[in-house]
Parts: C-alpha cells; sequence; structure tokens
C-alpha cells in the first residue's frame, strides 16, 4: 500500500467502518434472536479492529513532510478516534443489550 493512501487510511476507514457496523446493527439482531449466535458482536469486533488498523496504519507509517501532510494525519487520527469510541459503545451496546427484545 502506498504511503500517500496510509495517511488518508484514518480519515476514510473508521468512518466507512461505523457505517457498516451501524447497517449490521439494524439488520443482524434478527438473525441474532432466531439463531442464538452473536453475529452482531462479531462484526461490530471485526469492524472495530479495522477500524483501529486504518487509524493505526494513518498514524504510524507514513512520515509527512510538510504542515499540510501533518494537518491531515492529525485530523484523521482525531477523526478516527471518534469513531473508534462509537464503535466500541456500539459494540459495548450490542453485548449488553438482548436481540430478542424489540
Amino acid at each position: 500500500m502506498s504511503r500517500r493512501l496510509l495517511r488518508y487510511s484514518g480519515l476514510a476507514v473508521p468512518p466507512l467502518a461505523w457505517a457498516i457496523a451501524t447497517q449490521l446493527g439494524q439488520i443482524t439482531p434478527y438473525t441474532d434472536c432466531r439463531q442464538h449466535v452473536p453475529l452482531t458482536s462479531a462484526f461490530c469486533a471485526t469492524l472495530l479492529f479495522v477500524s483501529i488498523v486504518g487509524t493505526a496504519g494513518s498514524r504510524l507509517f507514513p512520515t509527512p513532510v510538510g504542515r499540510v501532510e501533518r494537518f491531515v494525519v492529525d485530523a484523521g487520527f482525531l477523526i478516527a478516534s471518534a469513531f473508534v469510541f462509537a464503535l466500541i459503545l456500539q459494540g459495548a451496546a450490542s453485548m449488553l443489550l438482548d436481540p430478542c427484545q424489540r
């Protein structure tokens, strides 16, 4: 993967992972209730891992040279941190709440 893509992964990967987790959080509780398999928690944990890897990739690997590149990396890290926190809360809710209570 090129350094340019890694630089912008903090801006793209966590919001996309959160959007997918939100949509799956609306669909998979019905399957969780019918089959008694925690798919919602598994999907949320997987997307949380993907989001953390995207955040780490944007922060650790590329070394920006200019002020604009540094701002993009730092802003991407802050935005990614907010979405990682949202995914943590969404995963905790999917583990604590019973999907059959709808």
